[in-house]
């Protein structure tokens, strides 16, 4: 037994509090009756000046241009975003690292270079990057919400790879964000950081894995950031942050030397992807890293030799079809607002001549089962065996996890198990894939899109995933490995979004979920979907988000 997991804490706390300029923070007056949301507290502070909220209400793809064209200074930029990330760790406790010394010598080194030499080092030139805690930045730990990693530095050696690319083409990091322990629940919390709160509502979750990159964007602390996504992980704090979430089919972006919470296992990838308020800087982010300029998979061997590829929908104009899961996934029962959420895009999406016809959730509740119990039986002892060693308790939504080790799974899995994993899960993307391929014929093309909720909240109250946890909208299409990204749709309503009157729940778990709904508690939380593509359709993901997108702007 090594040293226990609260002096771990204690040490990892201490550090990040010394690493904070107190001229960042809110005076004591500032945080005193606070509103529920708390995404409003930096324009009504005064803490920011005009100048500086102007910077941090500017998307990233301006931010780029407007240092490109000396408007701006990245340091200027800088400063601003280390500000704001100081004030939503506040408000939040988004943050794990803090890394101001080196983000503002990094910054200065790119105003003189594009001084002097008239040019940028690349397409993300001078533009802040938060990134979620696994991604590796010498020598500065990475803790994953694990005690025994909180205080390890990292070496050179050790840099995830898609660090170094982003660092090439210009970027500049200045925070890494809170992830729950191992990354393996739905909201952000661990013994070693605590627990990361909603922006749009201090009461609920900030969602997880990459909950603290989610909050952290909402409360404009930064303009770009990257998560990871193995069953959720970046659409799920997207949802509840009400931002756009890229989970990006395999292979496509590179992820060697990223800090797993079950590492070595294969069956279902995990993968990295953009977050961001803007949709428009998650294509930049993507044609930049998928460049041959960047050639990520000259420095990955799982990253596929696929330049990012633009305008792939046409003709532009040509009318969609998109099919579409209305209410619930055979099993869990979305809240009200998503409901609404739902109808509204429909509408939308029919009122711009596209078509939209219910999609049949087939296989949903099994896929999520079995993804489920495939983290359970390859994680038990891979994360276990390392929170026992500074004597971390085990959180409610990971007893399973618990339940595995304890049953006697240490590190073994026989072949003829895996086989039988291996097996099923190819069986259910087979069945998916034909299932969308006879959605075409008869004079019509094949269905382009799946819209869906990405919870079946807005975003949760503080801790009710821990009893009830739900990653049935999400897990599928990491186990069939299908690129989604979610879109804003608008937050919920007290007035409009009612409690269900006449409903019958299709099991326990999803009463115990509709029972939950609370009008009032849940007012102006965020609406967020999902819009899914075929494996390899990434760009077309991001095209049809923006068609979305712009059929919702015109709706009535």
């Amino acid at each position: 037994m090594g040293q226990y997991y609260k002096d771990v804490a204690a040490q990892a706390l201490k550090r990040r509090e010394a690493a904070i300029p107190k001229e960042y923070l809110l005076p004591e007056e500032s945080i005193q009756n606070l509103p529920l949301n708390l995404t409003t507290v930096p324009k009504t502070s005064g803490h920011f000046t005009h100048e500086e909220l102007e910077i941090l209400d500017t998307n990233a793809e301006d931010i780029i241009f407007k240092i490109k064209n000396r408007l701006w200074t990245s340091v200027e930029v800088t400063k601003a975003f280390c500000k704001a990330s100081i004030v939503a760790q506040q408000l939040t406790n988004c943050l794990t690292e803090i890394l101001f010394p080196e983000a503002l010598a990094r910054a200065q080194f790119l105003d003189e270079y594009l001084e002097k030499n008239g040019q940028v080092v690349g397409p993300l030139h001078g533009l802040p990057i938060s990134l979620k805690d696994c991604m590796i930045t010498p020598p500065h730990p990475s803790s994953i919400g694990m005690a025994c990693y909180a205080n390890e530095a990292t070496i050179p050696e050790q840099e995830t790879v898609l660090v170094s690319i982003l660092a090439k083409l210009g970027a500049v990091f200045y925070v890494k964000t809170t992830v729950p322990v191992a990354m393996m629940m739905m909201e952000t919390i661990s013994n070693v950081w605590g627990e990361t709160n909603g922006a749009y509502h201090s009461g609920t979750s900030s969602g997880g894995s990459s909950g603290g990159e989610g909050v952290l964007l909402a409360m404009r602390g930064s303009p770009l950031g990257v998560g990871t996504d193995i069953g959720g992980s970046i659409r799920i704090p997207s949802a509840f942050n009400g931002l756009y979430g890229l989970k990006p089919t395999f292979g496509r972006f590179p992820v060697f030397g990223t800090k797993s919470g079950i590492s070595g296992q294969d069956f279902i990838y995990s993968n990295n992807g953009p977050m961001s308020r803007s949709l428009e800087a998650l294509k930049l982010y993507c044609g930049a890293v998928l460049s041959t300029e960047s050639s990520p998979w000259d420095l990955d061997p799982k990253c596929l030799p696929v330049p990012w590829r633009g305008d792939v929908i046409t003709p532009p104009s040509r009318k969609l079809r998109f099919g579409i899961i209305p209410d619930n996934d055979g099993e869990i029962s979305v809240h009200p607002p998503i409901v609404r959420g739902l109808a509204m895009t429909r509408k939308a999406l029919e009122a711009a001549g596209h078509e939209v016809f219910i999609w049949e959730p087939l296989n949903h509740p099994a896929m999520t089962q079995e993804m489920n119990s495939s983290f359970y039986t390859l994680g038990a002892a891979a994360i276990l065996e390392l929170t026992n060693e500074h004597d971390e308790p085990v959180f409610p939504s990971m007893r399973n996890y618990e339940e595995h080790y304890l049953k006697g799974e240490h590190g073994t899995l026989g072949p003829t198990k895996l086989r039988e994993m291996i097996t099923k899960r190819n069986g259910y993307q087979k069945e998916y894939l034909d299932a969308w391929l006879k959605t075409g014929g008869d004079g019509r093309g094949t269905m382009d899109g799946i819209i869906l909720p990405s919870s079946p909240w807005t975003a949760p109250r503080l801790g009710f995933t821990q009893e009830v946890f739900c990653v049935n909208f999400t897990g599928v299409f990491n186990l069939l490995d299908y690129p989604v990204c979610t879109f804003p749709v608008s937050f919920a309503n007290k007035d409009l979004d009612k409690k269900r009157t006449g409903w019958k729940p299709l099991n326990e778990k999803d009463a115990a979920l509709q029972a939950d709904y609370d009008p009032e508690f849940y007012h102006g939380t965020p609406i967020t979907l999902q819009c899914v593509g075929r494996r390899m359709e990434d760009e077309k993901v991001l095209e049809m988000t923006g068609i979305i997108v712009e059929a919702l702007k015109n709706l009535p």
